[in-house]
């Protein structure tokens, strides 16, 4: 069965304001108590049995390492675990699952940059992911960033908000969060692309060529043109299936 980004996107909060975060998530800092790490808290009983949840990695084929240890598990907010499997199987469907080096982290009871002054992370409420942290730590700009961007292009794709354009210290190449783009974020054509509905491609009748192409648009059933001429338009890609040179692949932005 299919997942339904576009309900999941609708429903997506914002990035900027503490209200629609804790209204989507509850709130982390209810019943929390300090930790001796600076900026860090431990979350309530109460908040971890009704919003965390354990996405065994079992489940993400390809799931890269902490560092240098296999994790069995990662913790994320109930809402978001669906939309992370659903990602993932994107990434495995377009052959990206093995192109992340580490895993980073994802829910982290703490304060933005480890700072008690500053407000809660999205990681502390189970919304946020980390990858590659070792090649793309704070601050890093976003041309000096190495995190492979087709990964990248997949998660906005995906409804994910990235924080690789984030500006100065706070560009974050690392890092992505389940909510809307924050303002004064320019966010890619590409973003939320998979609750739009693929353009259609209308097929033109031309002569019976004798060989039969199997037409696909990602995500869509292939469909049989033999004989028939297509325009395609805005197309990103045209793959040619090595083990059936019949079969085409078209990408359609």
């Amino acid at each position: 069965m299919s997942f339904d980004f576009a309900a999941a996107i609708a429903a997506r909060p914002s990035g900027d304001a503490l209200a629609s975060l804790v209204q989507a998530y509850g709130d982390p800092t209810i019943g929390s108590k300090p930790s001796t790490q600076r900026g860090w808290f431990t979350v309530s009983k109460t908040y971890a049995q009704r919003n965390l949840v354990q996405i065994s990695t079992a489940e993400l084929p390809g799931f890269p390492p902490f560092g240098v240890q296999h994790l069995d598990s990662i913790t994320l907010h109930r809402l978001v675990a669906p939309v992370f499997r659903a990602t993932w199987a994107e990434l495995v469907r377009r052959g990206l699952n093995d192109k992340l080096r580490t895993f980073s982290g994802s829910f982290a009871p703490r304060h933005m940059g480890h700072d008690p002054r500053r407000a809660v992370s999205v990681h502390a409420y189970g919304a946020a992911l980390d990858f590659d942290a070792a090649w793309n730590g704070y601050g890093v700009p976003l041309e000096r960033m190495e995190i492979n961007r087709e990964v990248v292009r997949c998660f906005e794709e995906c409804g994910w908000e990235w924080g690789g354009p984030w500006t100065g210290q706070y560009a974050d190449g690392m890092h992505f969060q389940w909510t809307d783009g924050l303002r004064g974020v320019q966010q890619p054509d590409w973003r939320d692309a998979m609750a739009r509905p693929a353009p259609a491609v209308t097929p033109v009748t031309t002569p019976e060529s004798g060989r039969r192409v199997l037409l696909s648009q990602f995500g869509k059933p292939f469909v049989d043109i033999g004989g028939a001429r297509v325009e395609i338009k805005d197309a990103a890609s045209v793959v040619i299936n090595a083990t059936d040179p019949d079969k085409i692949q078209v990408r359609v932005n």
